[in-house]
């Protein structure tokens, strides 16, 4: 199955146990591209650049329109227009980085396998931990948030609250602690759609993202002809809040681009990955920059500012302008097309799972296929699984630690293109690249916060910039910009996948080394508490994880000690049957995980 680099040259279920192994085995260009030839042997339908833009794109599009529009606005009136767009500029920096990763390595399981080709098993772990925050589990949090919009709607609450007892009284909606079995119906049916394969779910996706797109059309035109005022009169028309206002509001609305890397978890599923994956990547971005920045300036020309106004989404502002008919297009629009989210959510988690099978870190069943490529029992599995969650867990703790993820994830990939184009895609073959790419993380890390919470946060609030997360920033920004000088013209690239044609990021290593720093400061944004939810969160992957290599070497000690037995092993290399790789050749620097 999977061909991984053993550093150690001892057999695989020994090094297991070991960390520093752990940090620094990688799975081989091969096995990523032999795997990545079986799934496009197989006989599924395949996605093509508008399938795959149709994902992206219905994926991306959704909270940023119908919620964040009206949330930015009371922060920056119409400059978060520019808001928008300086987002998507932040967004692209990260988003570069997938665009070569996913021509590089095309197959499933976007950061946890750049992550696992050039950072290591263990970091692979982690980047898993954190794209299951991103899809299923958030797809278990739209479900429950449909479910409330459709009760606001039919005046009906089939929800059992924690704090009462009674179905649908005394439920509160900011804090959602309740059990919700409507959500976990959508998830049901989610899975079910998941599991037929993409024959089904690509004409559903398709179909849905046009809907939505007409949608979201419709909300531009009709608010743009309800246009009041003129918000270019002044300076002061235009960004009430100055410029501290806009910058606020781009750290809000970053988290509207969210959703773009899906469409590298389905590499596997595409057409000619290699090239169509860059151009969905870019595609889903311009696509989603350019319908959010319209939108929003729909909505600013609709609603003139006014201090202290409160959140005005768009079927608000159409009740107020005396179009009843609009507001319920976009309130019934809304409620139909969000399904879509949730299921593009989930559709992307049965492919992280097996490709994490495939590695040998989960049990067999998650990569079970049929002959139309689809993981219907790790669907089913991971379905399952996100239904408990959509029905019995309250979001109002879980959102922000999915952003967590989410961002986390971004950097993994950050660091792994430059790890990869520096020598270490596949094995470690230049260490103190790999060293100094995990100090610049470190760097930016502190440098992101430092510059956030001491002084970004304190200007935006009037006050005193804190002179000791000053002196932090400067010394940590410093710092990192020496690495990535020592990186870029201390070693010489040598990547270990073919350039001839493939994408290729611009201004490595400095531009992923400058979106470490961006999603660091938006991290520091999130609270504390969310960071030790995480790091449980970690934890308990972990823990399974290690479970999991624990049963796969006793398995394989067991089929080693029988073949001895039998006088049928060779002391050079070994065949086993367990639940992780089905081979240990030392030729080929497989390890048993």
């Amino acid at each position: 199955m999977a061909a991984v680099k053993d550093v150690g040259g001892a057999p695989g279920h020994v090094l297991a146990w070991r960390c520093p192994d752990l940090l620094q085995r990688r799975k081989s260009l091969e096995s990523i591209l032999e795997e990545s030839a079986h799934d496009h042997a197989n006989e599924g339908a395949k996605l093509t650049l508008t399938d795959l833009l149709c994902i992206g794109i219905g994926s991306t599009i959704g909270s940023g329109v119908f919620v964040l529009t009206g949330d930015a606005l009371p922060e920056a009136g119409p400059s978060a227009v520019l808001s928008w767009l300086a987002a998507g500029l932040i967004c692209i920096l990260s988003a570069s980085s997938y665009m070569e990763l996913s021509a590089r390595l095309p197959t499933k399981g976007s950061c946890y396998v750049f992550s696992y080709h050039s950072l290591g098993e263990l970091a692979a772990v982690i980047g898993a931990v954190c794209l299951t925050m991103e899809y299923g589990i958030s797809g278990a949090g739209v479900a429950r948030n449909w479910s409330a919009k459709l009760a606001n709607t039919m005046g009906l609450r089939l929800v059992y609250c924690y704090n009462g007892g009674a179905w649908g009284e005394g439920c509160n909606d900011d804090e959602d602690f309740y059990i919700d079995p409507v959500a976990g119906i959508m998830c049901l049916l989610c899975t079910w759609v998941t599991a037929k394969g993409l024959d089904l779910g690509k004409l559903i996706i398709n179909a849905f993202t046009v809907a939505k797109l007409l949608l979201v059309a419709f909300m531009i035109v009709a608010g743009l002809s309800c246009w009041t005022g003129n918000i270019f009169e002044s300076a002061e028309s235009f960004a009430p809040s100055g410029v501290a206002g806009t910058i606020k509001t781009t750290s809000m609305l970053f988290f509207g681009f969210v959703g773009f890397d899906e469409v590298c978890c389905m590499a596997s599923k595409a057409e000619n990955p290699s090239k169509t994956m860059p151009r969905a990547i870019g595609g889903t971005l311009l696509g989603a920059a350019v319908l959010s920045a319209l939108a929003q300036l729909a909505l600013a020309v609709m609603v003139p500012y006014s201090a202290g106004m409160a959140s005005v989404p768009f079927a608000l502002a159409f009740e107020h302008h005396g179009l009843p008919w609009a507001r319920w297009i976009v309130s019934i629009g809304e409620l139909v097309l969000l399904p879509l989210v949730v299921f593009l959510a989930m559709l992307p988690q049965p492919e992280v799972t097996a490709a994490m099978s495939v590695d040998g870190l989960l049990p067999s069943i998650f990569r079970r296929e049929n002959a139309r490529g689809t993981f219907v029992q790790g669907a089913w599995i991971c379905g399952g699984a996100v239904t408990v969650v959509a029905v019995v867990v309250p979001f109002a703790m879980l959102w922000d630690i999915i952003s967590l993820g989410v961002l986390f994830s971004f950097n993994l990939t950050n660091a792994s293109l430059i790890n990869l184009r520096y020598g270490n895609g596949g094995a470690l073959r230049q260490p103190w690249v790999d060293c100094l790419v995990w100090v610049l993380m470190a760097c930016m890390a502190v440098a992101g916060f430092t510059c956030n919470r001491g002084i970004v946060m304190p200007l935006l609030a009037g006050e005193a910039v804190l002179v000791d997360s000053a002196l932090a920033f400067a010394l940590a920004f410093a710092s990192a910009l020496v690495v990535l000088l020592a990186i870029r013209f201390g070693f010489c690239e040598q990547c270990d996948a073919v350039e001839t044609g493939v994408f290729k990021a611009w201004g490595v290593p400095f531009c992923p080394g400058v979106a470490m720093f961006f999603n660091s400061f938006l991290l520091a944004t999130l609270a504390w508490v969310d960071w030790g939810y995480f790091a449980v969160l970690v934890f308990i992957f972990l823990c399974l994880y290690l479970a999991q290599l624990g049963a796969s070497s006793r398995a394989a000690g067991r089929a080693e000690a029988k073949a001895a037995a039998s006088g049928a092993i060779d002391h050079g290399s070994t065949s086993v049957e367990a639940d992780g790789p089905p081979a240990l050749t030392p030729d080929k620097a497989h390890a048993s995980v």
